[in-house]
């Protein structure tokens, strides 16, 4: 389903990020493994971004598993992490959020051929955008993977734009979504904006991603009709992919 969630550990109630912050404060050798990296990323300049930092190796990745969590859960993370890339603060929030949740998407997209920046750039944009909207990043992986390959350059035949093949006329006609659709912030952004939008009003996952294809009459796209099936069967490969990324051995590391 496209609503699936983020899970929690399944044991024990989640940890807040203050008490994750906490904990890894009080890990001795924690600041010291991190200080250098976050200072090559510009963070000794107060300003995060999300295409520069580097996380110590031995990083654990917790494994997110157990109850779901709900829609304000994810937005309001979404809100979070907007505030560390455009604003720099709370550095070890910032590692947390990366870890956790931007990493193995990251790693994923990397093991899927995209060039390690590319995919730098892509997985915390779309991580964000993917939990303001409510959806799960392996449904947004797995569109922008049969869309485009992963190519920000890529442009349609009928003139679909960028990573998730957004088309011209959407352009401005979203809020919160503003810039090029070659842009790959704005793309995903338009993107998780349509995809949910059609979600909401149609109100089943096949009729909107159908429709997010412009799959109407079937006349532009010959056999556009299997194209939630495709999704399907790539996000499935998509969330063992996640999950195996969670459990690997420096899944955290920056490439």
């Amino acid at each position: 389903m496209l609503f699936r969630r983020i899970r929690a550990d399944s044991a024990d109630r989640r940890p807040t990020l203050i008490e994750e912050l906490e904990r890894l404060a009080r890990r001795a050798r924690a600041l010291p493994l991190a200080a250098p990296f976050l200072l090559l990323g510009g963070l000794g300049l107060g300003k995060v971004t999300a295409g520069v930092l580097a996380l110590p190796e031995d990083t654990p990745v917790r494994i997110v598993t157990g109850e779901e969590v709900p829609r304000i859960r994810l937005e309001a993370l979404s809100r979070r992490m907007r505030s560390i890339r455009e604003n720099g603060d709370k550095t070890f929030d910032y590692v947390v959020l990366y870890q956790d949740h931007v990493a193995p998407v990251e790693r994923v997209l990397r093991r899927r051929g995209l060039p390690a920046r590319t995919a730098r750039q892509v997985a915390w944009p779309l991580v964000e955008h993917t939990y303001r909207r409510g959806l799960s990043p392996a449904t947004v992986v797995s569109i922008l993977l049969v869309e485009s390959r992963g190519k920000p350059s890529a442009t349609s035949p009928v003139g679909a734009r960028g990573l998730m093949q957004v088309m011209p006329e959407h352009a401005g006609r979203w809020r919160g979504c503003r810039g090029s659709l070659y842009d790959i912030e704005a793309n995903i952004c338009y993107g998780t904006a349509i995809l949910a939008n059609n979600l909401r009003v149609l109100g089943d996952e096949r009729r909107a991603l159908l429709a997010y294809n412009g799959c109407v009459r079937g006349k532009n796209t010959p056999n556009c009709w299997h194209y939630p099936e495709m999704v399907w069967r790539l996000r499935a490969q998509i969330e063992r992919e996640l999950a195996s990324a969670r459990r690997a051995p420096g899944a955290a590391a920056a490439p």
